[in-house]
Formats: C-alpha cells, structure tokens, sequence
C-alpha cells in the first residue's frame, strides 16, 4: 500500500455479500470495485449494511432512487473517523451526501446515468455541482454533457469506464461448441428488438438470459411471443457465466434509446474478454467500450433489419468471428482492466486532495 495515500471510505451502493470476498479469492467470482479500492486504499467499504431500517425512508428513497440514509450514516462515520476523502461508487449515494458531507472531506463520485435530465436539474437547482471534488462519469459521452450541461472545469468531471476482470474472464483453450447466440443482462435491454429480428433467422438458436445481480425488474420480453429458436435461460453466477459466453457464438447487446448511454457495457467487456464478438445497439457510451467493425457490429437502437444482417453476417463468416472476438479480447487487456482502473481511480483522489475546493466561481468559468 502507498504510504502516501489519504485516508478514504469507500461507499458501495449494494445488499452486504459475506461470502463475495471468498468467493473472488476462490475463483467463482470476478474481482469487485469496492473490495479492490478497499484494499488498495487499506481502508474500508461500507453498504447497506450499515443501514439503519426505517421503512417510510426506503419507500422515499426508491421513489427519488437516492440512498439517503446510507449518506448520513457515511457522514457519522467520516467526522468519527476523521476520512480525509470519500468515493461514492454510485450517484445514488453521491448526490444526497453532496449536500450533508463535511467540506473538508474531499468527495469523487461516479455517476452511471449522468445524462438523466432529472438528476441534472436537481444538481443544477441545488448547486451540487460546486459540491463534488471530481465527478467521474463512465463514458466520455456522458462525461462531455455533463460538463457542458453543469457548466463545471473539464478536470472536475472525467470518463472513468467500468472495468473488467480479465483473469476471470478470458478464452479457456478448450471449449464447448459455440453454438449459440446469446444475449445476456436485464438494465434497458431492448429484448423485444432482438426477438423480432430472430424470428427472421429460424435456423439460429438462441439463448436470452435475462437476469441481473444489482437490479431487478422486467426486461420486455414478458409479453412477447417467443419464436421455436429462442429459449430463456435462468440467470447464473459469475463462473458459470463463463461457460455462456464460451457456448455463444455471438453475443448480442440490446439497447433501449434512452438517457443512460452505457447501460450493458459491463455484458459487452466480459464477451470481449471471453474472445467473443458483440452485436451491440448503437449508443453514445456504449459504443466507446468496442471498436465498430473490429470487436463488434452496432446497429441502430430499435432496428431489427439492421439486427438481421449483423447477426447473420457473423453467424455465417466464423473467421471473421474469431478474428473481432481475438480483437475484442485484446481491447479489453489494453484499455479496460481493473488493475489500470484502480491505478486511474487513485490518481484522481491523489489529484483532488492537492487541489482547492470547488468555488461557484471556479464552476463558472469552467
């Protein structure tokens, strides 16, 4: 651990998990965010285990999807403990704590819908903004309108992309039959987009495994007619999922057009670190996290004739299907590992610690 480092919380916006850090040290699970922060920090994670119950609170905090108690329990934690900084893993958490946490804790917060027009009014019309010390958003997309739309310094909000356990997930000299398509995840997908483009593709099975372990809800495929070569797949644990992604031919990503630009990029790195080649909608986040026509193919949000084509054309050219998922493994080593995100993320609270506290005046002439 670096000496030098300040001391820092780490804030994870999830259920407590006892067995997780068991469960990566086994090699059943890939390594995680706030577990790896903890550690490079030689610090500690919170969740909502430190949560205090109160049921009128969690009705109001899944209305406004802000976690309001969790944030005045970190800032009790930060004054006993004397942090000097604090890393709110999601906004959910980052937003409330703006308001309440002392000045002199320096404050990173990463935003994974920084382009919904609610969070951005509210951050505007109670001058959060001027609040945070960075606010990293996880595609330069996102990270460009936020700064144009909060009118905040270019050094203030930054692109920090998820990363991507690439031990965990890589190729396995020996493999199944990739036999399928395979689509995978439940955040914004646009299922029904793709089961019409399969009924057009009769001859191609494919499995939909709809599932997600930070989210729950439905996925829109729930009212449709499913064709004879589409089957649902329960959802499974990380190192089964391995196993998916070798089975699948091609992974295909399903986005709905909306306002949170990189939703299924964390699906489309773990296809690309199992050298498989993605099928993706076209949006302005996601689309960072491959290069069009050599790791993957992107269509159009809702074009189910552009879905077609890109599917049959890799179902029916398996080179070239090796080649983009080879190129895919080899992006994911260079730009998206957990190793060069931690290293990213130190960097960015070393930078914030030296620097003044954001002024209204400094947000202004950013």
């Amino acid at each position: 651990m670096n000496n030098q480092l300040p001391r820092t919380l780490i804030i994870a916006t999830n259920t407590p998990a006892p067995e997780l850090a068991a469960a990566v040290r086994d090699g059943k699970h890939q390594r995680v965010d706030y577990l790896e922060l903890a550690t490079r920090f030689g610090s500690r994670y919170i969740d909502y285990g430190i949560v205090r119950a109160n049921p009128m609170l969690q009705q109001l905090e899944e209305w406004l999807r802000m976690d309001l108690r969790l944030a005045r329990q970190v800032v009790q934690l930060a004054r006993r403990e004397r942090y000097q900084a604090v890393i709110s893993l999601s906004e959910r958490v980052g937003i409330p704590l703006a308001l309440v946490l002392p000045r002199n804790v320096r404050h990173l917060v990463i935003f994974h819908h920084g382009m919904s027009a609610h969070k951005l009014r509210l951050i505007k019309g109670l001058g959060l903004q001027r609040r945070w010390d960075v606010a990293a958003a996880i595609s330069q997309a996102e990270a460009d309108g936020m700064r144009q739309a909060l009118k905040m310094p270019a050094e203030r909000v930054v692109a920090l992309h998820t990363p991507v356990d690439t031990h965990f997930y890589r190729p396995q000299p020996v493999t199944p039959p990739a036999s399928v398509v395979q689509s995978l995840g439940l955040s914004h997908r646009d299922y029904p987009t793709l089961i019409q483009a399969m009924r057009q593709l009769p001859h191609i099975p494919c499995h939909l495994r709809v599932g997600s372990s930070w989210m729950s809800g439905k996925a829109g495929h729930e009212n449709e007619t499913l064709p004879a070569n589409i089957s649902l797949q329960p959802f499974v644990p990380p190192d089964r999922l391995r196993d998916c992604y070798l089975e699948s031919r091609i992974v295909v990503v399903p986005i709905k057009a909306s306002t949170q630009w990189s939703a299924g990029c964390t699906s489309v790195q773990a296809a690309q670190a199992m050298g498989r080649p993605v099928i993706a909608t076209r949006r302005p986040g996601l689309s960072e996290y491959v290069i069009e026509c050599k790791t993957a193919l992107l269509v159009e949000p809702g074009n189910a004739e552009q879905m077609v084509a890109a599917i049959a054309t890799l179902w029916d050219n398996p080179d070239r299907a090796e080649t983009m998922g080879q190129a895919g493994r080899q992006l994911m080593e260079e730009r998206f590992t957990i190793d060069q995100w931690l290293a990213k993320v130190e960097e960015l609270v070393q930078w914030m610690v030296t620097k003044p506290k954001p002024t209204l005046s400094l947000i202004m002439s950013g």
